[in-house]
């Protein structure tokens, strides 16, 4: 009966134990550098160029969508 139960969780997971996540080894940090540099980039253009609030907005709004993606659940 344990065994019944346990073959749907490995299916679940995607298959092979310890399987690399997309983003694994150097393009996990460059995924970090990339974000790093719109942020470092991005935030400051876009409040010189549309104001502190649009700015702020914008910024918590691509950070609430990253990270929704980011702990969303695996297809």
């Amino acid at each position: 009966m344990a065994a019944a139960r346990a073959a749907p969780r490995t299916a679940a997971r995607g298959g092979k134990r310890g399987a690399a996540t997309p983003l694994a080894g150097w393009r996990r940090w460059a995924w970090v550098g990339g974000l790093v540099a719109a942020v470092t980039i991005g935030l400051p253009l876009a409040h010189a160029l549309f104001g502190e609030v649009v700015a702020l907005l914008g910024g918590a709004m691509l950070l609430g969508f990253l990270l929704g993606r980011w702990t969303a659940p695996r297809r």
